[in-house]
């Protein structure tokens, strides 16, 4: 049983998609649009989901504003034809090619990228994909020897793949793999991501040690941490994630 009410609060309006089913426990989350979901007991009414909403708001509302502040900025910068992409976190113009863009069905030139007329919006992200695959492959392979040198770590290998969510990932084979993703966030980022994999090549997990390696190497990467995750959730809501 779903059904869907408004919301509003300090100045913004948001939909509640309430989800009714046999579940035990209520349980809710934010939508990328900025709406908040909400699974719940059949027997649970409005009037409960809306007290157990009032005890969440202090948790819900950040996340509903930054989405929402997200959702503006995409649509300053929308994709397609005409549109925009993020590449090493700045915006770049999509241009339609006016010949036959030389064989190529996109390509990076005069600081746009240039792709095929007629393709759909599932094609051009794969093109892009595609494309922004060589830079990556460069961009990782310089800060990556850099870092390691620096870090004096070593590791048997790298590759760039596809993963959506996890956007760096190593294993005790000292094998490295980033998303071509990252590529788009800014260097900070990319940097961030990278030492992140390389400190868990020292320690495999998350505990002090491993966080006074980062501080080590990156005395601001809580900083880069927060903004890591603010490019992950505009990819997100920008269909990417």
């Amino acid at each position: 049983m779903t059904n869907t009410v408004p919301y509003s609060n300090n100045g913004f309006n948001v939909e509640i998609r309430i989800l009714r089913s046999d579940r035990k426990s209520v349980n809710g989350r934010v939508l990328p649009n900025g709406n908040i979901e909400v699974r719940a007991p059949l027997s649970m009414t409005t009037e409960k989901i809306n007290k157990w909403l009032d005890r969440y708001e202090h948790k819900f509302l950040p996340l509903v504003r930054k989405r929402l502040e997200i959702n503006a900025l995409i649509r300053e910068h929308p994709f397609g034809y005409g549109g925009e992409v993020l590449f090493r976190g700045e915006w770049i113009p999509i241009k339609e090619a006016e010949d036959d863009n030389k064989g190529y069905m996109a390509r990076y030139t005069d600081g746009a990228v240039v792709m095929k007329p007629g393709l759909s919006e599932a094609d051009m992200r794969y093109q892009i994909s595609d494309l922004f695959y060589t830079p990556a492959i460069s961009i990782f392979e310089e800060k990556l020897h850099h870092y390691s040198d620096l870090m004096d770590v070593w590791y048997k290998t790298w590759t760039i793949g596809n993963a959506r969510i996890r956007h760096g990932s190593c294993d005790t084979n000292r094998k490295i793999i980033f998303s071509w993703l990252v590529v788009m966030m800014s260097d900070p980022v990319i940097e961030f991501i990278i030492v992140h994999e390389l400190a868990h090549l020292k320690h495999m997990n998350h505990s002090k040690a491993f966080r006074d390696e980062l501080a080590a190497v990156l005395p601001d990467w809580k900083e880069r941490q927060k903004a890591h995750g603010e490019y992950a959730l505009m990819l997100h809501c920008g269909g990417w994630i």
